[in-house]
């Protein structure tokens, strides 16, 4: 009866002394255990609030020295990299420019090329008009012995065409009067010189006259002369003035090619030009590069003569302290 009321008090007490803990500390929960004598008092330490743990200064700088020199170096890496993109967009603007003019060049070029060859095709235009003579009747059988005789069946449109004839050219022409012919014109030639217009000659002299001609179907021409035609000169310069003109585009065309090619050479000089400067600009990249990888390295030995210097004097002072110990003990 006596062992039973004793260990009801010493769970008494062992109630009462975790109600004051927890009183005690709100956040923190103590836990005990005991086989009935009240020893074995243990904590959990799950319970236990976290502690803060405070490192060495030296330490701490060490960090803090790591942590600038990674930022400078980040820092440096973004110049770099912005310093190169920079380059890369002013070179592309370059390039763009030098393909504008050279393009331009081409262009202007070009037009001087076709304003010199429409020059001198409306040269040439002008002086064999000049040359005309229209007043030669030798030369008037010159298209057929050139181009053989013209087409002057029945049934079919004939037109003709003839330069000034002049003075008193158009009625020996067409035969119209009597003075010139001394024998009435027939009536389809007395039309055609009621056709006739005044035109002013290519050479800008006095007004001529041009004599057109067409026959109807069913005219009968068998009693008129057929006396309009091309002068062999005029057939001969037109002839000429093709060639002419032919060997004019012809050189044309080459000093286009020629051109071209020019340009081309140009362009690809320029291309690899910019090649060599972009290969140039790559060889400086990577000696930045290596420059900045031995600097780090150079930090970083650096920072190990630090550490080692710091162990140094701390094995100097440790053996100082103990050899001090050592003293005043023999004492």
């Amino acid at each position: 009866m006596t062992a039973v009321t004793a260990t009801t008090n010493e769970d008494h007490d062992h109630d009462y002394n975790i109600n004051k803990n927890k009183d005690h500390c709100g956040h923190c929960t103590t836990a005990t255990t005991g086989n009935g004598d009240g020893d074995g008092d243990m904590t959990d330490p799950k319970m236990v609030p976290h502690t803060k743990l405070v490192s060495d200064s030296e330490d701490d700088a060490e960090v803090v020295e790591a942590k600038a020199g990674e930022k400078q170096r980040r820092e440096e890496e973004v110049k770099v990299e912005r310093r190169r993109q920079k380059e890369a967009r002013k070179e592309e603007v370059e390039r763009q420019r030098t393909i504008d003019e050279a393009r331009a060049r081409m262009e202007q070029e070009q037009q001087e090329e076709m304003q010199a060859w429409a020059q001198a095709v409306t040269v040439t235009r002008w002086r064999n008009a000049g040359t005309i003579d229209g007043g030669s009747r030798a030369n008037t059988d010159g298209m057929r012995e050139v181009h053989g005789p013209l087409a002057g069946a029945r049934g079919k449109a004939r037109k003709a065409c003839v330069w000034p004839l002049g003075l008193g050219g158009a009625g020996a022409a067409t035969g119209s009067g009597t003075e010139a012919s001394g024998k009435p014109a027939p009536r389809q030639v007395r039309k055609r010189a009621e056709r006739a217009v005044t035109n002013a000659s290519p050479r800008g002299g006095e007004k001529r006259k041009k004599v057109c001609t067409t026959t109807k179907e069913g005219e009968d021409d068998e009693d008129t002369e057929e006396v309009f035609r091309v002068p062999r000169v005029m057939a001969e310069e037109q002839c000429d003035a093709l060639g002419m003109l032919t060997q004019a585009l012809a050189q044309v065309a080459e000093r286009m090619a020629a051109m071209e090619a020019r340009d081309e050479e140009r362009l690809a000089m320029e291309w690899e030009m910019m090649e060599i400067q972009r290969a140039h600009l790559a060889m400086a990249r990577r000696a930045m590069d290596r420059e900045e990888e031995q600097l780090e390295l150079e930090r970083v030995q650096t920072s190990i003569a630090r550490q080692r210097r710091r162990g140094e004097r701390r094995q100097t002072m440790k053996m100082r302290m103990h050899r001090v110990k050592r003293s005043s003990g023999h004492r």
